[in-house]
């Protein structure tokens, strides 16, 4: 990761007009912990947060390795990092997707990326690297790493777990989730150009919220994407709920744009590039419903159980 995953970027975007900053606006004031087999895992100077252009959770890769008994370096003109365990060796540069595990390529839906002079990694990259169970605990906002499962091959397993704004849960999963009534691989949009594709984390969705539901199907609904466009209306909300809609681009940033100031039964129409719609409601600062578009792949995808 849905996981808000994002709502609590979003709501910063509304309230207080910040700027938009794929690696260092954090989804909580509360910082995230983590222990590894019940020890806690100490940063003293790089901590762990949410990006919200992925909704990943990144982790500075050192410390959280070292504690797993692994031995790290780094190589500065390669920007790779190597860590080795148990005669494993374990690679991966900044800026790529992937990594090789004792010679296999696994690959994640975050790059590893630098930031304060430490290398972090997305969150699943520690089940996909090391065999290990990953859960949150969402009140305490508190990851939970315990070793001596699989071999670290990236066939590790996690515990479903109830999901938390911002975070995600890195279990590969390999259940079809239902959209009620709305299957994986189902044709959405005012003109059915959208295909709904099953959530990258689906052991860490948002628990099921029919109130603000509705709302979501309704906007999804009203999505066209012509000629490098993406056009929208704004649903109507429930009585004490709000909404957020950011559009990140990966490659252009001139086309990222916050349309949350946007009212109910507006409609909008942006050029996009390759990059994500989200849209999420919320109530207070808690993410209740979301709704991931991709484009140009015209991919929908649900960051809520249904």
């Amino acid at each position: 990761m849905k996981k808000i995953r994002f709502a609590q970027y979003l709501l910063g975007a509304a309230l207080m007009t910040a700027a938009i900053s794929p690696v260092t606006v954090l989804a909580d004031s509360k910082d995230i912990q983590v222990k590894v087999d019940d020890v806690s895992v100490q940063f003293p100077d790089a901590k762990p947060f949410i990006d919200p252009s992925t909704s990943r959770t990144m982790i500075p890769i050192r410390f959280v390795s070292e504690k797993l008994g692994a031995s790290v370096e780094w190589d500065g003109a390669k920007q790779t990092v190597t860590m080795t365990k148990d005669g494993k060796q374990i690679s991966l540069k900044i800026g790529e997707k992937k990594a090789t595990v004792a010679g296999k390529q696994i690959t994640f839906d975050a790059a590893a990326t630098l930031q304060n002079n430490r290398a972090f990694v997305p969150l699943r990259f520690v089940s996909e690297a090391y065999g290990a169970k990953v859960d949150w605990l969402a009140t305490e906002r508190l990851v939970l790493i315990t070793t001596n499962l699989s071999g670290g091959t990236g066939t590790s397993s996690t515990t479903p777990v109830a999901g938390q704004p911002g975070t995600n849960n890195p279990g590969v999963g390999n259940t079809t989730p239902t959209t009620g009534g709305t299957q994986v691989g189902a044709k959405v949009g005012a003109k059915g150009q959208f295909t709904v594709v099953a959530p990258v984390d689906p052991n860490f969705l948002l628990p099921k919220h029919s109130e603000t539901e509705p709302a979501i199907d309704e906007f999804v609904a009203s999505l066209i994407y012509e000629e490098g466009k993406l056009s929208g209306v704004i649903p109507k909300l429930p009585n004490g709920y709000l909404k957020g809609l950011i559009y990140t681009d990966k490659q252009n940033k001139n086309l990222t744009k916050d349309l949350t100031y946007l009212k109910e039964g507006q409609s909008f129409t942006i050029p996009v590039g390759t990059g994500t719609l989200g849209f999420v409601i919320y109530e207070g600062n808690l993410g209740k419903n979301e709704v991931y578009v991709r484009v140009p792949e015209l991919e929908v995808e649900w960051g809520t159980k249904r």
